[in-house]
């Protein structure tokens, strides 16, 4: 069912551990600054799922891949583990 696909205002809050009006408020200050899922235009609703990664990855931004996968640095294993790289500090 397609409202599944959404999760509601109070919803959300509850899940990350603020009130609503806090989330209401800010939500476009922590998209911003720990790149939380941005809400649907149509309301005060956010993508389900994108909030429950966020959720799993501790608010971290997962790896951009480029938007042209034609590159030297386009495909997919190679971002991924760069990002793993930059994160957890190893050398390759």
């Amino acid at each position: 069912m397609l409202s599944d696909e959404t999760a509601p205002l109070a919803e959300v809050a509850q899940a990350i551990g603020v009130k609503p009006a806090w989330l209401k408020r800010n939500w476009l200050k922590i998209h911003q600054e720990k790149n939380f899922p941005r809400k649907i235009p149509t309301g005060d609703v956010w993508p389900r799922r994108a909030v429950e990664v966020w959720l799993r990855s501790a608010g971290q931004s997962p790896a951009l891949l480029p938007a042209n996968q034609n590159g030297t640095q386009g495909d997919a294993i190679s971002a991924a583990a760069a990002a793993l790289r930059e994160r957890y500090g190893a050398t390759p």
